[in-house]
């Protein structure tokens, strides 16, 4: 084992006030007689630069203890979990902290969630995923700053090398398919040659298939929130992983050049609609299952068990944006009512769905109509109402009912073609609907 080296502290890289909190913590840490360190990927990002956004600690000690501790001094929100030894802490300014007593874990079966006992913080390090994630930065006051990497990761990190720290590592837990995917593409790097044979090895097997559906679906989540989901996609398409979402999911040409034209569209949509809260993981396992069969589609929101709001939006890849898609872009023209009704009802999920299926296998949004359509409907039509509500029809004598429901569908749409544009155009049309009713 390589002994952990003293390098220049990398914590200047981080916000001052976030570096202060940490510095903090590590005296915290002395007066309860417990080593503290940064742990694990916020270590590896600070080596490269990144910015980092939550907070990863390890304990030698009582991690818990040590979280009340923090807890009471930053007035934080605290949650503990007792099973793992672990605890997670909320700063008022949204910092998230994550903190655990050190600690070497066993498998019953494969796949299977831990049984944990503690350990020394070698052996922490030693039960993660990858060298590149098995790095620590110690935070008690004379030893701050202290780099300490005792499997080689700073090595493989300059060198872009994924590199798991035992054989069984994805036997043990097979969502690490995944993220050795996730980080061979997010880093462009390579998974080191013993590596990549326990993976494929790994990948041939079922034990995927143990996964919880919450569990899959995060790790599939994570995968398309990569910046280039078409080269995660092409490595799953190689290890043959989407059949753990359904037996029948191919990843075929036109899915493909989906994948490609993902990133373009959501780069358009966001710096036209910023305020718009896209699920992105959504919108790309949207673009995966366009056109796929209900029955696929319907078994694969069940594997992940999606919310009920993601599988009413995930059920929009299916068959129904087919025939909104031709009409969208067809070439007749369209009164912008019928564009209104034809998207009214459709999530922005599904309307950047349509746009990737008008701009696949072309570096521009090749269908400028459909293109032009979505734009016209989410910067005019949107949202559009009438002056007159369903109070205003009653005080004109009209009786609650289909027919009231009817003359404001005819009033809206009347309004939104520009054939009344005024409160009082709108009472003469009311009453001349009445009057033909009559």
């Amino acid at each position: 084992m390589a002994r952990p080296f003293q390098s220049t502290s990398v914590l200047h890289r981080l916000p001052a006030r976030l570096a202060s909190v940490l510095r903090t913590i590590g005296r915290l840490g002395d007066t309860q007689g417990a080593k503290v360190y940064l742990v694990g990927g916020v270590v590896r990002d600070l080596l490269l630069h990144q910015p980092i956004f939550d907070l990863d600690l390890a304990v030698e000690g009582d991690g818990i203890a040590l979280a009340r501790g923090i807890s009471g001094r930053f007035h934080t929100s605290l949650t503990v979990f007792e099973r793992f030894a672990t605890a997670r802490l909320k700063f008022p300014s949204g910092l998230r902290v994550d903190i655990a007593t050190t600690r070497k874990e066993s498998y019953a079966l494969p796949a299977e969630l831990p049984r944990v006992a503690p350990a020394s913080l070698a052996e922490d390090l030693y039960r993660r995923d990858f060298t590149i994630n098995a790095m620590a930065i110690q935070l008690n006051a004379g030893q701050v700053g202290r780099l300490i990497d005792c499997y080689g990761g700073r090595k493989d990190l300059r060198a872009r090398t994924i590199r798991v720290l035992h054989p069984k590592s994805f036997e043990d837990d097979p969502t690490r398919i995944f993220r050795a995917i996730r980080f061979e593409q997010r880093f462009e790097g390579t998974l080191e040659a013993n590596t990549q044979r326990l993976m494929r090895t790994a990948a041939t097997t079922d034990l995927i298939d143990r996964l919880s559906g919450p569990r899959l679906c995060n790790e599939w989540f994570l995968l398309f929130g990569e910046r280039d989901p078409s080269r995660v996609m092409n490595r799953l398409s190689q290890l043959k992983l989407f059949r753990f979402l359904h037996p029948q999911l191919r990843y075929h040409v036109r899915a493909r050049r989906m994948i490609l034209a993902l990133p373009r569209v959501l780069s358009w949509w966001t710096k036209r609609f910023p305020t718009s809260c896209l699920d992105r993981p959504v919108v790309s396992l949207m673009t995966l299952l366009e056109g796929v069969s209900e029955s696929i589609l319907e078994e694969v929101i069940a594997r992940l068990m999606l919310s009920k709001e993601q599988a009413k939006k995930v059920r929009m890849s299916g068959k129904k944006p087919a025939r909104i898609f031709r009409v969208l872009g067809g070439s007749h023209s369209l009164r912008p009512s019928e564009v209104y009704r034809l998207l009214t009802e459709v999530s922005d999920e599904a309307l950047v769905l349509l746009l990737v299926k008008a701009a696949s296998g072309q570096g521009v949004l090749r269908n400028s109509r459909t293109q032009r359509r979505v734009l016209r409907f989410m910067t005019q039509l949107r949202g559009s109402q009438t002056t007159l509500r369903g109070n205003d029809l009653v005080q004109m004598g009209m009786e609650p009912g289909p027919q009231m429901k009817e003359v404001l569908t005819r009033l809206l749409d009347a309004r939104l073609d520009g054939i009344v544009r005024t409160k009082a155009q709108e009472r003469a049309f009311v009453q001349a609907c009445s009057m033909r009713a009559s």
